[in-house]
């Protein structure tokens, strides 16, 4: 048909695609029985999440197939995308917020805001470049990273600021503590345009991604259209598949920021790595972390984000340092498996030639310049990375993760206050949970009612009107032993039986 009309080919480019195995990485056969039908798979996840799996995972690559594969990408790309969306449509309704209003300067907008809107951009760039060169999996890698962003970052970090109550004194907070509408000024003009710069970030990263997303997850693209755009504006375009492709927005640049909020946010990954590393669980708050970095730029590109730090890692302070040897030092050690057939008998020299040398130098050594050296039977011998193995040593009571750069070191030890804190945290998820569970709107106001372990009761106690915000509990109290309507359970392995009642 292209031929006949217009003289050319049908297509200019082709994507071959590669074999598709099942989920052990064995070709598809119906005589080992291990052929997924695809149309089941769309049945129970959805095209657009098949869709989805073969973009992220290069279609022209051999590629296993299975419905578990395609489930756990459509829950770790559709769903927090379904939640951005959620999150904006519920707080935009209870608060009677649309577009239209008039866009703030983007230089006098909050960091968090121009730094989304930065990502925003590079993304639609990026995006952009990877279809014009065919790179389908560069593209949708490239949305899956922004999207990440959007999700466990900035949506994470302004959650309070879509509420324009004045900020919590407690020290971190997870919910809302009342309804008041100050858009239209008053003592809470300075938080409304926060918050009228935060919906419409979050509002223009969504319709950019309804376009960026139509030629991957077509359905999802015309549902975020839909909800976004189509409902607000019946004059709007149909269909998403209609728009015009986006453009990034101009006279949006600051180098600086993105430099900086990609450095908090490895302070941050090494911070919740040294938690994970030593059991340290996220609702514990800790005394103070410390970050280690030679080069002093580094501490000065975070200063301005320390509140960031603070809350993301749980921490009361923020400390920074230049010694690394002050925190921890390096071993290095040998991998036998590797070095025995290459030294054989010599291994034991190998070890103890290892152990006399200076760990602190040898890992810097090896990070310079992907070897190290070291004195064997007076003889210089280099060890190639695969040879060895180097330990970070921490310092007693510190909790310790990150890399030649950057050293982010926790104070893990606990006092009676901090503990204390820990179990109030713990209570008040323990109370969102139940609100969850009855399907109690954002804004219901509960009444709460308890029994608690002595020294659980100690920490709600101390914490008591702290748990009563955070909760939109109006009244909180312990009950009498043998009244009916309590959930049991306990938190951090002291009883706590829990009953809610809305107002």
């Amino acid at each position: 048909i292209a031929t006949l009309l217009f003289d050319d080919l049908a297509f200019r480019h082709c994507i071959v695609l590669g074999h598709v195995n099942d989920e052990s990485g064995r070709k598809m056969s119906k005589r080992i029985g291990n052929v997924v039908d695809p149309m089941a798979v769309i049945a129970e996840s959805g095209a657009d999440a098949l869709r989805w799996y073969f973009c992220v995972n290069n279609p022209e690559q051999p590629a296993r197939f299975s419905a578990r594969l395609v489930r756990d990408a459509a829950q770790s790309f559709l769903l927090p995308l379904w939640n951005a969306l959620s999150f904006f449509s519920i707080y935009a309704n209870l608060d009677g917020w649309r577009p239209g209003r008039p866009e703030p300067a983007f230089a006098d907008r909050p960091a968090l805001d121009r730094w989304i809107l930065l990502r925003l951009a590079t993304v639609v760039r990026d995006t952009t470049a990877a279809l014009d060169d065919y790179r389908i999996t560069d593209a949708s890698r490239a949305i899956a990273a922004f999207v990440d962003d959007l999700t466990n970052w900035y949506i994470r970090r302004s959650r309070d600021r879509f509420w324009a109550a004045a900020p919590s004194s407690a020290p971190e907070s997870s919910a809302p503590e009342a309804m008041v509408n100050t858009m239209a000024g008053g003592a809470g003009a300075e938080h409304a345009t926060d918050k009228e710069s935060a919906y419409q970030a979050l509002y223009e990263v969504l319709v950019t991604l309804a376009r960026l997303l139509a030629p991957f997850t077509p359905f999802v693209a015309e549902m975020l259209h839909g909800n976004l755009v189509r409902s607000l504006d019946a004059g709007a375009m149909a269909s998403v598949h209609l728009e015009d492709w986006p453009a990034p927005a101009q006279g949006r640049e600051e180098p600086a920021l993105e430099q900086s909020m990609g450095l908090v946010q490895r302070v941050v990954r090494f911070g919740h790595a040294a938690r994970n590393a030593h059991g340290l669980r996220t609702r514990q708050p800790l005394e103070s972390v410390t970050v280690v970095a030679s080069d002093r730029g580094l501490a000065a590109r975070v200063d301005p984000y320390l509140d960031l730090v603070r809350d993301e890692l749980n921490v009361r302070e923020v400390r920074f340092a230049e010694r690394r040897a002050e925190y921890v030092h390096h071993d290095v050690l040998p991998v036998f498996p590797k070095l025995g057939p290459r030294f054989g008998k010599r291994m034991p020299a190998v070890k103890a030639a290892l152990a006399a040398a200076d760990g602190d130098l040898l890992a810097e050594q090896l990070e310079a310049s992907g070897a190290v050296a070291i004195e064997l039977d007076g003889e210089r011998t280099t060890l190639g990375p695969e040879e060895v193995e180097v330990r970070l040593i921490e310092r007693a009571g510190m909790a310790i993760q990150g890399d030649r750069e950057l050293l982010v070191a926790l104070d893990a030890e606990l006092t009676p206050d901090l503990i204390d804190e820990g179990l109030a945290r713990e209570v008040i998820h323990r109370i969102q949970r139940a609100r969850k569970d009855r399907d109690l709107d954002y804004a219901d106001r509960i009444r709460v009612r308890y029994r608690a372990g002595a020294e659980l009761e100690q920490a709600i106690d101390r914490h008591r009107d702290w748990i009563a915000g955070e909760t939109l509990a109006i009244d909180l109290r312990a009950a009498e032993n043998g009244s009916a309507g309590f959930e049991a359970g306990d938190v951090e392995g002291h009883k706590f039986e829990l009953a809610i009642e809305r107002v």
